[in-house]
């Protein structure tokens, strides 16, 4: 099978999973992966042979769903390569987004060598990325799942960036330090049950659904605790910087509000209100009463 054969079978096959531009770009992936040719040698190239076998049995599994990125065995984030799988979220462009805002945050403030930690850390892709940019940090990630955290370790040692992995559950902190941060940050758990409906099967049946859900009942479940373990480890000159859930990004400004903290909301790529940052710098002086 050639490249040409493969994009005319790979189309047939997936016609009805993927409109034609994100078919190309898929099939561009794939390809990559298989050969090692750039898109632009696999558009000169459309005679060259390929594994059948292995190329088949990834579009195989892409009609069931199966995402990209589970299928490959990574995805690149902030110009990394990480190792993913179904113990691991799979990390996003919007999270890309919060790391340069943290950057910027820090190269304002002057901290040339941050204490920062990540709660809720999956594959690593936050701290990594930020080591990456800031070697002289110290870094610490927090996840419940010790598979999780043996994917982020792996992306680690890969990447040469020295980070402290803690097992622990953000709800039911039993881990103490004897340090404060200067940027907390986190991706938690924000789907409400209610919105399960309208979510891909691509994403419910396949990523880990400890890392993607809260109840109906209290779905700032985790921004709570966030807050608390801020209360008690942040540094007085630091700041919170957290992924949203776009239809509580005010509910959740709120909450941070009300313990005292100025805030800041900005809106991701697609313009959906996705980030929150907080920081006792910009606390509001207290009033005696």
């Amino acid at each position: 099978m050639n490249i040409s054969q493969a994009k005319d079978y790979f189309h047939q096959q997936l016609a009805s999973v993927f409109d034609e531009g994100e078919a190309n770009e898929i099939f561009s992936r794939i390809v990559e992966h298989l050969t090692g040719f750039s898109k632009l040698e696999i558009r000169l190239n459309k005679t060259a042979g390929l594994s059948q076998h292995e190329f088949m049995k990834m579009t195989d599994q892409l009609c069931k769903n199966k995402p990209l990125q589970y299928i490959l065995g990574y995805e690149w984030f902030y110009n990394l390569k990480l190792k993913v799988n179904e113990h691991v979220l799979i990390p996003r462009p919007e999270t890309e987004e919060l790391v340069k805002w943290i950057l910027n945050f820090l190269k304002e403030e002057n901290l040339n060598k941050p204490v920062l930690i990540d709660l809720g850390t999956g594959s690593g892709c936050i701290p990594i990325a930020l080591k990456n940019q800031l070697p002289l940090a110290s870094i610490s990630a927090v996840d419940i799942s010790r598979e999780a955290i043996e994917v982020a370790r792996v992306n680690a040692i890969e990447h040469q960036t020295e980070i402290h992995f803690i097992e622990d559950d953000m709800l039911q902190p039993k881990v103490q330090y004897n340090q404060r941060f200067d940027v907390i940050v986190s991706n938690p758990p924000y789907i409400t049950t209610d919105e399960r409906a309208g979510m891909h099967e691509r994403v419910l049946n396949f990523e880990p659904t400890v890392a993607l859900f809260v109840t109906n009942e209290d779905p700032l479940q985790f921004y709570k605790a966030i807050l608390q373990f801020a209360n008690q480890y942040l540094s007085s000159t630091g700041a919170i910087f957290l992924e949203l859930n776009r239809d509580y990004g005010e509910a959740t400004e709120s909450l941070f509000q009300q313990a005292g903290f100025e805030t800041s909301l900005r809106k991701d790529m697609y313009g959906n209100t996705r980030m929150l940052m907080a920081g006792p710098q910009m606390k509001k002086p207290t009033i005696p009463v």
